[in-house]
Formats: structure tokens, C-alpha cells, sequence
């Protein structure tokens, strides 16, 4: 089921609007991130997440973890989709968190694990498992659908660097030296 084509790596998003603004124009349904800086690739681009911003409603506990997944979403579906040229795009992305970490107690800096199918290959085993001769035919080799999907898979580790310092309460910060 391997198609014969080339599929771009996954490419760090290089872009001249923030990525506040790129995401409020691409995803209306989320509104404007209390965010500013960069897309969260390392510390000198990291994601700065500003609980004193003018989009975040008085008198509501501040969700930090909340504006870190969304952010993480749709950093993702930027980078698999959008971004992305026809006949390169991604689908079935799934995320899971591999591992989390605070660094100068200002930093919180997520990892996770993204899979993904190539567009076309997930087409094809979606009419596959879907046809017809699919899962419902008491004849499908879902062993072997399943052996397709995992050759299929794309798998990639993925950093999130996120600025947290205004959202720490003044004495869980560290000293300044």
C-alpha cells in the first residue's frame, strides 16, 4: 500500500505573523491564545503564555494547561496540514505526552510522541476497512489491514516550549540572582 512518492519531513514553522495571530485566523472557534512570542521550538522560541493578557476574562482561574494543549493541537495541525502542500498533508495525527519538565521554574517544556498517516495512505485504508470487502466481511484479514496501518505510521517526537513565569504565584518563582 506504500505509494510511490516522497513525503516532506516535518518542518519547524517559519513564519512572518505570530503565532497568535496565525492560529486566531486559522482556528476562529478558539479565539485569540493569551499568547505571545514564538512557536515553543526551544527556549529562545518558546510559546510565552501571559495570564495578565486583555483575552483572558477577569475573575476566571487562569487554565495554563488548557492554553498549553490547544496551543500543542494546533501547532500540530499547522505543521501536518496546513503548512503543508497537497499530496503532503497528514491524517489520523494523534498525540500523546511522553514526558514533562520544569527548567528554571519558568519553563515548562512538553515532549510528546505524534503519529500520523500520509493523506493518501489513510485514505486507502480507510476504504479498505470500510469497503465492501472490509471489516464486515467475515473473510477480512484484519491482521494484515492492521500489519498495512502500522507500516503506514509516521511517527515523530516533538518539543513544546512554553514561558510560564506569569502564571507562577510570585513565591514559587526562583530568586533572581
Amino acid at each position: 500500500m506504500k505509494g510511490d512518492f516522497f513525503m516532506q519531513p516535518i518542518a519547524k514553522l517559519v513564519t512572518r505573523e505570530s503565532p497568535r495571530q496565525i492560529l486566531a485566523e486559522d482556528f476562529n472557534s478558539i479565539g485569540e491564545l493569551p499568547i505571545r512570542g514564538g512557536w515553543g521550538y526551544s527556549m529562545e522560541d518558546a510559546c510565552v503564555i501571559d495570564k495578565n493578557d486583555p483575552v483572558v476574562p477577569a475573575g476566571v482561574p487562569f487554565d495554563v494547561v488548557g492554553v498549553e494543549y490547544a496551543f500543542v493541537e494546533k501547532r500540530i495541525y499547522e505543521e501536518m496540514i496546513i503548512f503543508r502542500e497537497e499530496g503532503q498533508k497528514f491524517s489520523g495525527i494523534k498525540w500523546s505526552l511522553l514526558r514533562q519538565r520544569l527548567i528554571y521554574g519558568a519553563y515548562d517544556v512538553l515532549e510528546f510522541e505524534i503519529t500520523a498517516f500520509p493523506e493518501s495512505e489513510w485514505d486507502a485504508l480507510q476504504k479498505e476497512w470500510e469497503g465492501p470487502n472490509g471489516i464486515r466481511d467475515p473473510s477480512f484479514n484484519i491482521e494484515a489491514h492492521l500489519s498495512r496501518r502500522e507500516a503506514s505510521k509516521v511517527r515523530i517526537t516533538s518539543e513544546f516550549w512554553f514561558e510560564i513565569a506569569s502564571t507562577m504565584s510570585a513565591d514559587a518563582r526562583p530568586e533572581e540572582k
